[in-house]
């Protein structure tokens, strides 16, 4: 093989590339790409790569370990997946980089550069892994941007190649695995025109249609009771079906509640589950709506709670369950905890 030389250094940087990565999979490709930079492409020439041992988010001092890294390279690349695709510390890794005219570069992996739209990484001069020619290519300029040594195309070519078809091997379990995740898109939870969450809301979720009338009678009397509670510990705004709804004969049929109960249910930042008795009730169904989308639930229940549901107050940090015998009860735990009852572990 050819000695290669390293070349000059400016501005006081070094031969030395930021690998930045966010999630399992996006590490492995950091870490790989790294091990074929140093031991194979650009063995011998001097370059070295920076690849973090844990995710940015986890470490309290990070930043500074961050910048002191960033005043040493010269380039940076972005391993992209659909798993990071919207991973906060990737874009303030990027903006780091552009903050200190460092070339950076997205390295996309099974992740089709159309789901970068809306991003800042969009206008960047993307690479796709799966094409070689466009992988040889990001090495041929990586080669001539550091002036790490000159030796012929052809033999640059050949390395490049070598080196990728080595990576593809070392990642195909990854890029197996990627292969079957599809990018999540918030459109795609019903409702999709509601998009924001207002603060200090919340939904009463209770049984209706399962109920007779006079269960029906006494559980809105108490759930019009139960308003003023909630607005007195700080709610601004409390929805309920059953409020506007004098009888069981007053239903407007289901295609309605549908539309407006999940339009209610997904812009709430609270979820309040009455559950008087085992029934097949949709409130079940507005439970699994909440957990999904990660409300603020508390759920109140006799007896006849699913059992899965029953354990999720004791294993998801935004879900809470208390037994009740009478309505009563609901309104006094409420007032004794106040807010506080709604706070769970995804709290900002």
């Amino acid at each position: 093989m050819t000695e290669r030389k390293a070349g000059s250094i400016s501005r006081g940087k070094q031969n030395r590339i930021f690998i930045s990565w966010s999630g399992k999979n996006s590490k492995i490709i950091a870490k790989e790409l790294k091990n074929v930079f140093e031991n194979k492409i650009f063995a011998g020439t001097g370059l070295t790569c920076f690849v973090s041992d844990v995710d940015i988010a986890s470490g309290t001092d990070w930043w500074d370990k961050i910048k002191g890294e960033l005043k040493t390279c010269r380039l940076g690349i972005l391993c992209i997946t659909k798993e990071n695709i919207r991973a906060p510390w990737i874009f303030f890794e990027a903006g780091a980089m552009v903050a200190r005219e460092i070339p950076t570069i997205p390295l996309l992996v099974n992740c089709n550069i159309n789901a970068l739209d809306g991003s800042p990484l969009k206008g960047k001069q993307c690479i796709d892994f799966h094409d070689q020619q466009k992988f040889i290519k990001m090495v041929t300029d990586i080669n001539v941007q550091m002036a790490l040594m000159s030796i012929p195309s052809f033999q640059m070519d050949s390395i490049s190649k070598d080196g990728y078809e080595s990576l593809k091997t070392e990642l195909s379990s990854v890029i197996k695995e990627l292969k079957d995740i599809r990018v999540f898109n918030a459109k795609y939870v019903y409702p999709s025109q509601i998009t924001t969450v207002k603060t200090r809301t919340v939904f009463i979720s209770a049984p209706m249609a399962s109920i007779d009338d006079n269960e029906y009678t006494n559980l809105r009397e108490y759930i019009l009771s139960l308003k003023e509670v909630l607005i007195s510990i700080g709610f601004s705004d409390v929805k309920c079906p059953i409020i506007n709804i004098d009888t069981p004969s007053s239903f407007d049929g289901n295609t309605k509640a549908i539309r407006e109960n999940f339009i209610d249910l997904k812009q709430v930042d609270c979820i309040l589950v009455i559950y008087p008795q085992k029934l097949p009730s949709s409130t079940l169904v507005e439970v699994g709506y909440g957990i999904a989308l990660s409300k603020k639930l508390v759920i109140f229940h006799k007896d006849g709670l699913p059992y899965i549901l029953k354990r999720a107050g004791e294993t998801i940090g935004h879900v809470k369950t208390f037994d009740f015998k009478n309505y009563s009860d609901i309104s006094k735990i409420i007032k004794s905890n106040g807010m506080a009852i709604f706070e769970g572990e995804n709290d900002e």
